[in-house]
């Protein structure tokens, strides 16, 4: 019995470690956003969302999704060379990211639908590497029940970020200024995150490249399934910042963008720092079929819960509260932030539990979910494009299409645990 209650409170102490750090983080941009759109246009908004699009979409996959192994191994030791070899791989895949870029920058930008990209292309390989390392660096401080580093990052990184983005838009440098920022935000986070790994050094030293090619050996499901899961996961939902953008405008995709991001704060503030708690604890249970069905169980309940208490007021005052805190130019942004709020509250139940697939290694189950994720959104958009729909129906169609995906994803994780605990019983 006392297990059991030490177990609660140190689960409800770590997240709200984590979530009051990131409530932080996300503190900050929400302060300076009145100042930022009104400083820069909203076309800008569409362009930096058409460069963090490329960035989450490359990003995500930088390390392999090795970065997801770390928590796995029992050995702290190994734990640390699976931190090094994710570190090894985001490095090789910023380097091809570089050469793509040096010859095909203006080609991609074309395609794109915004000639003007081209320039802050060169970006790119930085803003790929930064990423990819803050995953493996975050993972690790996971490891470690280091929650209160990983906090203090995420309020680095968004204040670095930020305060860069206000300072080059007062000095009038609004043409790019905001996807500066952006990587100066990575950067920020990754000096705070690298000092707990960094205690490691003899295990880093006596790391040889026959053990790290055992664990990557060991470990290849990761690349060989999660990666193209969660590269088709976040092309699924970046691949409507390039569907707008070539079938309507910047104007509008800076719109949409501007609704979509200040949508997902409560995904953030919440969901990622819940997720992140979930995570260690259920990879704790790895083994008793039982006690991980449980653990979700109570995890979903509460989770649902949350998602009604945040969203549901969200939906009624969204629309009226855009143009009163960002200004007149955004009415249309609140516009869309009402249709896209009840996608977000399914969402956020659902990505904040995504990663029960990966504690029981299904990974070629998670990857055929995103597949039906990314299938489903392509075909939405193109039914759009065909039938000549307005973009505010369009969305519509979106969210709408998107949830039912979603409810019947959250529905495949729950069959997943009662087969494991029929088996196991």
């Amino acid at each position: 019995m006392t297990k059991k209650f030490t177990i609660k409170s140190e689960f409800v102490r770590n997240v709200l470690t984590l979530t009051s750090g990131t409530a932080l983080a996300q503190l900050i941009p929400l302060v300076l956003a009145p100042f930022l759109s009104r400083i820069y246009d909203p076309e800008e908004f569409g362009r930096l969302a058409l460069y963090l699009s490329i960035v989450q979409i490359l990003g995500v996959v930088s390390s392999g999704r090795y970065e997801l192994a770390i928590m796995l191994p029992k050995k702290q030791k190994e734990g640390v060379q699976v931190t090094l070899l994710s570190i090894i791989v985001t490095l090789i895949v910023s380097t091809v990211t570089l050469l793509v870029v040096l010859f095909f920058s203006n080609s991609i930008a074309n395609v794109l639908g915004d000639p003007k990209l081209s320039e802050w292309l060169y970006l790119l390989p930085l803003s790929v590497l930064f990423m990819g390392l803050f995953n493996a660096l975050n993972y690790f401080n996971t490891r470690m029940k280091n929650f209160k580093n990983i906090a203090r990052a995420n309020i680095f990184k968004s204040f670095g970020g930020n305060l860069t983005q206000l300072v080059l838009g007062l000095a009038k440098f609004t043409s790019g200024g905001l996807i500066v920022g952006q990587v100066m935000s990575h950067l920020f986070g990754n000096i705070k995150m690298a000092k707990t790994f960094l205690n490691y050094k003899e295990d880093i030293r006596n790391t040889s490249r026959l053990d790290l090619k055992i664990l990557a050996k060991r470990y290849i499901n990761f690349p060989k399934f999660s990666m193209w899961g969660i590269f088709l996961n976040t092309l699924s939902i970046n691949v409507t910042n390039f569907f707008v953008s070539w079938f309507y405008s910047m104007l509008i995709l800076g719109q949409y963008a501007h609704a979509y991001r200040y949508l997902t704060v409560p995904i953030t503030l919440i969901g990622r720092s819940i997720g992140q708690v979930y995570f260690q604890k259920l990879s704790s249970k790895r083994g008793n079929a039982k006690s991980m069905e449980q653990i979700f169980l109570v995890s979903l309940k509460k989770i649902i819960l949350i998602a009604v208490v945040v969203f549901l007021p969200v939906y009624f005052f969204i629309e009226d509260f855009f143009p009163i805190f960002f200004g007149e130019k955004w009415v249309v942004a609140g516009e869309y932030a009402k249709i896209l709020t009840p996608l977000m509250g399914v969402r956020f139940i659902v990505s904040t539990l995504s990663i029960s697939l990966t504690v029981m290694e299904k990974q070629d189950k998670e990857l055929l979910m995103h597949v039906a994720i990314i299938i489903g959104t392509v075909l939405i958009w193109f039914f759009a494009y065909t039938y000549e729909m307005s973009i505010k129906n369009a969305i519509e169609l979106y969210a709408i299409g998107l949830s039912v995906v979603y409810i019947l994803i959250l529905g495949y994780i729950y069959s997943s645990f009662k087969r494991n605990s029929l088996i196991s019983a």
